[in-house]
C-alpha cells in the first residue's frame, strides 16, 4: 500500500516537473520574442527620432538663413535698378553682400559644429559698432524701430560668434512683435563685465516656457527647432558669461567679462 502511494507521488512529481520545464521553455520563448519586438520597436523609434531631428535642424537652418538671403536679394535688386553706381555705393553694397555671405557660411558651420565646442578666435572689438552694423545689414521691417544705447563698449570676443548671438536676439525680437513695435538694445559697462540686453515691445514669453527656452530643440513656433537660443547660450557660456530672459518687458540679458581669455 505504502509502495503504491510512493509510486503515485513520484509519478505526480515527475509530471509536475515536466510541466514546469515546459512552462519555463514557453516563458523563455515568449521572453525572446518580446525582446526581439522591443529591439525592433526601439530601433524604429530611434530612426524616426533621428529623422525628426534632421528635419527640425533643416527647418531651423532655413529659418536662420532667410535673413542674410533677404539682404543679398535686396542689395542685388538695388544694384540692378541703378544703372550707374558711384564707387562709394559699390563699396557699401559689396560690403553688405560679403557680410551676408559670411553670415550664411558661419551659420552653416554653427549647425554642423553644434555638437562640439569650436575654438574661440578672440579679438578686441567694439560691441556697439557690431550691433549697429548688424542692424544696418539686416532686413528689418519698416514698422520696427530699434534704439541702441550710445555707449562705447569694447571687449575680447569671437566677433563671428557674438554676431550670431546678436543677430538671433534681434530677429527673434522682431518676430515676437509680428514685425511692428520697438526694440531697445541696452548697453552697460559694469567694470570688469559688459552687459547688453535686447528688449522688445511684444506680448512676452509664456511663463511656463521661460525655464525651457534655452533647451536644444525647444520651440513654440510653427517652424524651426529653437536651436538658435540654445546656440546663443552655448556661445555666451563659452565666453565665460551667461544669458537670461525675463518678461515685462520681454528682455534677453547677456553678461560677459570684458577681458576674457581662453585658459590653456
Amino acid at each position: 500500500m505504502q509502495k503504491a502511494e510512493n509510486t503515485k507521488l513520484e509519478s505526480d512529481l515527475r509530471r509536475n516537473l515536466e510541466k514546469v520545464v515546459l512552462k519555463e521553455k514557453e516563458i523563455e520563448l515568449q521572453r525572446d520574442h518580446l525582446e526581439r519586438q522591443v529591439n525592433e520597436k526601439t530601433g524604429e523609434l530611434i530612426k524616426s527620432q533621428k529623422l525628426a531631428i534632421i528635419g527640425e535642424l533643416a527647418s531651423r537652418m532655413a529659418h536662420d538663413l532667410r535673413n542674410p538671403l533677404s539682404t543679398i536679394k535686396n542689395v542685388v535688386e538695388l544694384m540692378e535698378n541703378k544703372q550707374k553706381l558711384r564707387i562709394e555705393e559699390k563699396i557699401i553694397y559689396y560690403g553688405k553682400l560679403h557680410r551676408a555671405i559670411d553670415r550664411i557660411s558661419h551659420q552653416v558651420d554653427d549647425v554642423l559644429e553644434y555638437g562640439k565646442a569650436s575654438q574661440l578666435n578672440l579679438q578686441s572689438a567694439n560691441i556697439t559698432n557690431i550691433i549697429r552694423q548688424i542692424i544696418s545689414d539686416s532686413n528689418i521691417p519698416k514698422d520696427v524701430k530699434i534704439n541702441v544705447d550710445n555707449v562705447d563698449l569694447r571687449m575680447n570676443v569671437d566677433v563671428r560668434k557674438i554676431e550670431a548671438v546678436i543677430t538671433n536676439l534681434i530677429i527673434n525680437a522682431t518676430q515676437a512683435m509680428d514685425g511692428k513695435g520697438t526694440i531697445n538694445v541696452r548697453l552697460l559697462d559694469n567694470g570688469s563685465n559688459a552687459i547688453f540686453a535686447v528688449e522688445d515691445s511684444g506680448s512676452g514669453i509664456n511663463p511656463q516656457d521661460l525655464p525651457k527656452i534655452f533647451e536644444p530643440l525647444f520651440t513654440t513656433k510653427q517652424t524651426g527647432t529653437g536651436l538658435g537660443l540654445s546656440i546663443c547660450k552655448k556661445i555666451i557660456e563659452q565666453h565665460g558669461g551667461n544669458i537670461t530672459a525675463k518678461n515685462n518687458p520681454t528682455t534677453f540679458i547677456v553678461r560677459l567679462p570684458k577681458n576674457f581669455s581662453v585658459q590653456t
